[in-house]
């Protein structure tokens, strides 16, 4: 079964504790287990859609827990065209309706270079905190670690059931969230590179090979 998305998590809280009386909770318990991740993990990179509205140039992305943007794409029939980002004053507006091609983020909103000629369909991609809901149905950890989603989610669930299976899950969270960490470290140092003026100290002589610009 696969567990990649809100919807998918959901039931799958109510198949692995074989209780169909949980459903209606289920999103509390994600949400509760996202708590605990966002304490422990940082932000995480999202995907939610949103959808245009004719005549208007903003998308309102206030129910988000955006942290900062990262992509915008917009859907035309069957492609999907990047657009482009800018700072909020410096790209050329008009008032004709049509399919935007740059955005600039003002408050908890996306503002446009145009209005829309149509009920275009967005992609919204952002570094946020946990926040699964319907608007913002995946992210990069749940595609990543669904076990251990899972295993947040089924520790509130247990504890709401009074499921003595909490003891497995909450030694499940505890390990999978133990490498999780590990390798979010790993990956940072990973990325960690030298300041290449720090290979100038001590160096006394130019050379055309290694200083020259040209």
């Amino acid at each position: 079964m696969a567990i990649s998305t809100y919807s998918e998590l959901k039931t799958a809280i109510s198949d692995w504790m074989a209780r169909s009386d949980v459903s209606g909770v289920a999103a509390d318990f994600i949400t509760l287990a996202e708590a605990r991740l966002n304490r422990l993990l940082g932000v995480v990179g999202t995907t939610a859609t949103l959808t245009g509205t004719i005549g208007s140039d903003e998308l309102d992305i206030s129910a988000l827990s955006w942290h900062e943007p990262q992509n915008l794409y917009v859907a035309d029939g069957e492609s999907e065209l990047y657009m482009t980002p800018r700072a909020l004053g410096t790209y050329v507006t008009t008032t004709i309706e049509g399919r935007p091609s740059i955005w600039a983020i003002e408050g908890n909103k996306i503002v446009m270079d145009r209005p829309l000629d149509q009920a275009y369909s967005f992609r919204f991609v952002y570094l946020g905190r946990f926040a699964l809901s319907d608007a913002a149905p995946t992210n990069e950890f749940l595609t990543d670690s669904p076990d251990l989603y899972l295993a947040a989610s089924l520790v509130w669930g247990c504890g709401y059931t009074k499921d003595p299976a909490i003891a497995l899950w909450k030694q499940n969270l505890d390990e999978f969230t133990q490498e999780v960490a590990n390798e979010n470290a790993r990956k940072k140092r990973s990325q960690l590179t030298s300041d290449p003026a720090l290979a100038m100290i001590g160096r006394t002589r130019y050379s055309i090979r290694a200083d020259s610009t040209t």
